[in-house]
């Protein structure tokens, strides 16, 4: 009986190559739920809300939000606010942009733009539009209010303002020029509180600010001066080839100079030269700025009288 037994087959078990591919199959779809988890709850940033007024040319789930040229997050969803007067722009940030979402960033929309002289955002043509941003440094926060244009960059300077009686082909970033240089821009327009004269503020780069003196005399150098003498015959002239089209503000020194403008400095923004400005040729050291903190008169200082 024993023999018997022992004269039994035995099972041999031998393992099939296939059956190891089998088990890759649920392994690699645990690894695969595992990564999409990891991505999108641990190494993801965090999901800001920007309000604009005007979401044209974004998209959901196609859209981007770039920063310095890269990608940095993405636009998930567009949804109307209950009162139909802005939308509101969903974007899931990359773990490296978490930084972004803190109070006193500024988000815009890049579009493709044609203004008179300048033209941008020819890039979004082709990629479509996206979202950019200016970071901020203040504490975190996940809810933004978006701007219609991108903000000047502030550069040190003294800032005046000028008095127009038309705004003509001014606009705003329109250059501001001292004998041809340019050396400052025009940083915003507006009517004054009773509408009588267009308001132009236009900042003055630190280098070139100690050519602002109380008695310089600023004028609209847009367009093409045209001149007609007895001698000469026709003379046509204009400040630089971008005032042809964008507008731009030229001034002159006189040699007896007064004292140096200061923030909020007035000034007229006359129509035409007289032509004696353009032969004042004063020395002037650009050393540097001068104070740039306001006076502490309650009046700005008026650096020419308003014609009529």
């Amino acid at each position: 009986m024993s023999e018997t037994i022992h004269r039994l087959p035995k099972a041999k078990i031998q393992k099939d190559a296939l059956s190891w591919f089998f088990w890759t199959l649920p392994v690699a779809a645990v690894a695969l739920c595992a990564w999409f988890l990891l991505h999108d709850f641990v190494f993801a940033g965090p999901t800001i809300t920007v309000y604009f007024q005007d979401a044209q040319g974004l998209q959901a789930q196609n859209s981007m939000l770039k920063y310095r040229g890269i990608r940095i997050g993405d636009v998930e969803s567009l949804k109307l606010t209950k009162n139909g007067q802005t939308v509101s722009v969903k974007v899931k940030l990359d773990h490296s942009a978490a930084e972004v979402a803190r109070a006193g960033s500024t988000f815009w929309i890049v579009r493709p733009q044609l203004k008179l002289g300048a033209i941008s955002g020819l890039q979004t043509i082709v990629s479509g539009s996206y979202i950019t941003v200016q970071p901020g440094t203040g504490p975190r926060t996940n809810v933004f209010n978006g701007v219609a244009e991108a903000p000047i960059v502030p550069i040190p300077g003294v800032n005046i303002t000028l008095l127009a009686n038309n705004l003509d082909s001014l606009e705003n970033q329109s250059g501001v020029f001292y004998r041809g240089v340019q050396v400052g821009e025009v940083t915003g327009l507006h009517l004054d509180e009773n509408a009588r004269f267009v308001v132009v503020d236009a900042r003055i780069r630190q280098e070139y600010a100690p050519l602002v003196r109380a008695d310089s005399q600023f004028w609209n150098a847009g367009g093409i001066n045209a001149h007609v003498g007895l001698f000469t015959g026709l003379q046509i002239t204009a400040e630089s080839a971008s005032t042809l089209v964008s507008g731009g503000i030229a001034f002159a020194t006189p040699v007896n100079y007064g004292p140096a403008a200061t923030n909020g400095s007035i000034f007229a923004l006359n129509e035409k030269p007289d032509p004696k400005w353009q032969n004042w040729n004063p020395y002037v050291p650009l050393v540097q700025a001068p104070e740039m903190s306001r006076t502490n008169s309650s009046m700005p200082q008026i650096g020419s009288q308003i014609g009529k």
